[in-house]
């Protein structure tokens, strides 16, 4: 039978290109920062220039200064652990601990058994797979001897859970660019299940090689022509000039607690998860469907006993493309009705680009930000107003604003919705 149980947010951790830390990552939401660069690393591809680039991340590096606290036998068994993973697991892995640390779990207040760990994510190894393959068919007796277990995307979520010990309810939750929002739903089922007490979850990495960015370019997807020579002005939500999405690299994560456990152990209370849902388009095409964003918002709100009118803040989807942002803001207006004009609605992707499988929790983790420190982050690069969408989306400069109930959208390829509300502790 599902428990009545209130669950909130006692960890946080992100890994991006605008900060590598949660303090780090709040100063450049603050501030306005992009992490949107020319790609570091050569690639042969031909459409896709730019992007949030992660590659010369030095996990050894992380652990010596954002690490620096914690307690040296969990770094020495996350550097053994870690030493052959390729970068995905990596990324994932390092935001996974700043959670864990940031809740406190490091003490072992909890029995293992009773702490889960959701994986936001799929093809998270993809480069690494694309490399082994090439290696393959030039010399079979060359690739990576482990090869056979790193291929799957269950290594990022074991070799995170070994790090950590946590020997409760594990999986992977693969929804595309809604793979987030379902890891949270996911978790936050677990938990009022009474399955578990507390959950890890991780929105994992996805190292972007060139099959698959030449792949999004060829669909119209990716924004590849106006913006190679100034890259940070490439992701442009609700702007006239906005042409597809920015892919970027990073890694976030929470702990979700039930709010029994959070208080028999003294934990921080950053935030409530106070509902979550998810609709299907019934489609494999990537084009937004009106009626499933509207069904899964409306959905998130009943399941968290939330008004309309008490929503004061939304963090969107909002990538960047013409057709996406333009029918998830007729889709908030419909479910918002007039308060969508009354309220800040802006765009972490901006800022970070798309994260993909794990952006749902760095957006996640942006809101919480926001919302405990009492300010909006500004949407970059809106120059160009476009006209048929006029609601509020936080344009230039951050501004200060309390927010008590939060919505946060994510829409993945395939047809796949998912939206989570958080309120104020």
């Amino acid at each position: 039978m599902i428990k009545n149980q209130a669950i909130v947010i006692t960890g946080l951790g992100v890994v991006t290109p605008i900060g590598t830390s949660v303090p780090e990552f709040g100063d450049a939401l603050r501030i306005g920062r992009s992490g949107i660069t020319r790609w570091k690393r050569t690639y042969t591809d031909r459409y896709s220039q730019i992007g949030g680039d992660m590659s010369d991340f030095d996990l050894n590096a992380h652990f010596t200064q954002v690490g620096a606290a914690y307690p040296p036998a969990l770094v020495k068994a996350a550097r053994n652990a870690l030493r052959a993973t390729p970068q995905s697991g990596q990324l994932t892995a390092a935001a996974a601990l700043q959670a864990y640390v940031d809740a406190c779990l490091t003490k072992g207040a909890l029995p293992p058994e009773r702490c889960a760990h959701i994986l936001a994510g799929h093809n998270l190894n993809s480069p690494y797979i694309y490399e082994n393959n090439v290696t393959f068919q030039q010399e079979p007796e060359y690739i990576d001897p482990l090869y056979g277990i790193l291929y799957l995307d269950t290594d990022v979520l074991a070799v995170i859970s070994q790090i950590l010990n946590l020997r409760g309810p594990a999986f992977s939750v693969g929804g595309a660019c809604a793979s987030g929002n379902l890891a949270l739903l996911a978790a936050l089922d677990l938990l009022r299940a009474g399955r578990a007490d507390v959950a890890l979850v991780t929105g994992g990495a996805g190292p972007l090689g060139p099959v698959t960015r030449q792949g999004w370019a060829m669909i119209g997807a990716l924004a590849i022509k106006l913006f190679n020579d100034a890259p940070e002005a490439a992701s442009r939500p609700f702007d006239a000039r906005r042409e597809g999405f920015v892919p970027s690299e990073g890694a976030a994560a929470v702990v979700l607690e039930t709010l029994e456990s959070a208080q028999a152990r003294g934990a921080t209370i950053y935030a409530h998860l106070l509902g979550a849902a998810s609709t299907c388009n019934a489609s494999r095409l990537t084009h937004p469907d009106h009626d499933a964003q509207v069904r899964v918002m409306r959905d998130a709100l009943a399941d968290a006993g939330i008004q309309p009118t008490q929503i004061d803040y939304v963090n969107a989807h909002a990538t960047s493309t013409p057709a996406g942002d333009a029918a998830e803001v007729a889709a908030l207006k419909s479910v918002l009705g007039d308060q969508a004009y009354r309220i800040p609605v802006n765009a972490t992707k901006s800022l970070v680009g798309h994260c993909l499988t794990s952006a749902a929790i760095v957006e996640l983790v942006a809101t919480v930000i926001q919302m405990q420190h009492g300010f909006v982050h500004p949407t970059l690069n809106l120059t160009d107003p476009d006209p048929d969408l006029d609601l509020d989306f936080v344009p230039d400069r951050a501004r200060a604003h309390s927010i008590h109930y939060a919505l946060s959208n994510a829409f993945g390829f395939g047809g796949l919705n998912a939206c989570v509300v958080v309120g104020q502790p």
